[in-house]
C-alpha cells in the first residue's frame, strides 16, 4: 500500500493534526532517501569527471570560444556547453578575473585549463594557490591540477573531489599539493565547472613547500592513497 493511501485511511480514522504529523514523517523519510540518491548521484559524477581530466592530453585543449584568454584554454567532456572569459567587474585583486560559466542545460563539465613544461620542479612538492568565487552551482566547481610523465601518464593528480565547490561562495583560497615526480614532463591546471553556474578564479601561484606540508588528492587517476571504510561503518546509517 503506497503513502498516499495511507494518508487518506489514516485521515479518516484520526483527524487533521496526527495526519499532519505522519505525512512529515513520511516527507521527510522520502526526502532522506532521495538525499542519499543525489549524494550518490554527485559522487560518482566527480569520480567520472577525475577519470576525464586525466585522460585529456595537452593537444586536445583549444581556445576559448566568445574572446581569446591569452595563455588558457577551453576543455572538458562537452567544452561547448560553457564559456569561459575574464571579468573586469569581478576580481580578487588587480582588474579582473578568468572565469567560466555554463550555458542553458549544460551537459558533462567544462574546464579553464593550460599546461606547463615540469622540467624546473622535478623532484619538489609543489602547491598551486588560487582564489576562487562561485555563483549558484547547481553541481559542482574545483581547481585542479595534474603531473604527467612520459607517454602522458598521469603520475599525480587532484581534481578536489573530496572537497568540492557549489552553490554560492564568496572568494575563498583553494589550495592544492602534489608531488612532482623526477621523471615529470608536463603540468596541467585549471578550474572546472560541471553542471549550471558560474566560477571566476584569480591570484594563481605555485610555490615549492616542503615534506612537512601533506599532499592533497588520491594519487594518479583520482585514486584514494589506501583502502577506505574497511568496516563498513563510515558513511549513511538507517
Amino acid at each position: 500500500m503506497n503513502a498516499d493511501i495511507l494518508v487518506a485511511l489514516f485521515s479518516t480514522l484520526l483527524g487533521g493534526a496526527s495526519v499532519a504529523a505522519i505525512t512529515q514523517v513520511a516527507t521527510r523519510k522520502r526526502t532522506d532517501a532521495e538525499v542519499r540518491k543525489l549524494d550518490a548521484e554527485s559522487e560518482r559524477t566527480r569520480v567520472e569527471t577525475a577519470r576525464l581530466l586525466a585522460e585529456i592530453p595537452g593537444g586536445s585543449v583549444r581556445q576559448s570560444p566568445g574572446g581569446r584568454v591569452p595563455g588558457w584554454h577551453l576543455s572538458g567532456s562537452d567544452p561547448d556547453d560553457y564559456n569561459v572569459g575574464t571579468d573586469p567587474g569581478m576580481a580578487h585583486s588587480g582588474s579582473k578575473s578568468g572565469f567560466i560559466a555554463s550555458k542553458p542545460q549544460p551537459r558533462g563539465f567544462g574546464t579553464l585549463m593550460q599546461q606547463f613544461s615540469a622540467e624546473r620542479y622535478r623532484g619538489m612538492r609543489l602547491r598551486m594557490s588560487a582564489y576562487a568565487k562561485a555563483a549558484e552551482v547547481d553541481e559542482w566547481a574545483a581547481l585542479w591540477m595534474r603531473v604527467d610523465g612520459p607517454d602522458e601518464a598521469t603520475l599525480a593528480f587532484d581534481n578536489m573531489q573530496d572537497r568540492p565547490i557549489s552553490g554560492t561562495t564568496e572568494w575563498w583560497l583553494y589550495q592544492i599539493v602534489l608531488d612532482v615526480p623526477q621523471d615529470a614532463e608536463a603540468i596541467a591546471f585549471g578550474v572546472l565547472l560541471q553542471g549550471s553556474g558560474r566560477v571566476w578564479i584569480d591570484d594563481v601561484g605555485f610555490d615549492s613547500v616542503g615534506k612537512d606540508v601533506p599532499t592533497t588528492g588520491g594519487g594518479s587517476g583520482g585514486l584514494p592513497p589506501e583502502p577506505v571504510n574497511l568496516d563498513f561503518t563510515s558513511g549513511y546509517h538507517e
